[in-house]
């Protein structure tokens, strides 16, 4: 709960201060901000049906891939093919489909919009374990 208590934001003293709550918060909330991540990508895939499209074409092909390796294993020209190489034609058949549906630009659309939240959380947000690192933070 301490991540959401907004009472705990407020803006830093100087600039020192500021780097270092950073560096601080960061340490101290790396999993809540891969949380962030992990949800503002599960947003953008879901707003992308084509995206979500191909990610499950992407699903059900390695599913399949891994049904067919029970019941025997793929022989190509009497040679038997590893269920790595497998799973890696399935992802390189699907790379072009996911550059066409602009995977690229959800990838940096997640990435601008996590590095801006965490940003503005880590620099903002005041933990009260800072002053015993020596991180001045009521200065005028």
């Amino acid at each position: 709960m301490d991540f959401f208590n907004t009472n705990q934001f407020k803006p830093p003293a100087n600039v020192k201060a500021g780097a270092r709550r950073l560096v601080l918060n960061v340490e101290h909330f790396q999993t809540n901000y891969f949380i962030v991540i992990i949800i503002l990508s599960i947003y953008c895939i879901i707003t992308t049906p084509a995206l979500l499209f191909v990610l499950l074409a992407t699903g059900a092909g390695c599913y399949l891939v891994s049904l067919k390796n029970r019941e025997s294993q793929l022989t190509i020209m009497g040679k038997q093919v590893a269920l790595t190489h497998q799973y890696l034609a399935v992802f390189c058949l699907c790379i072009p489909l996911l550059l066409m549906v602009g995977a690229g630009s959800a990838i940096f659309w997640i990435l601008g919009a996590s590095v801006f939240v965490i940003f503005l959380h880590a620099l903002f947000h005041q933990t009260p374990n800072q002053e015993a690192f020596g991180v001045q933070m009521e200065e005028a």
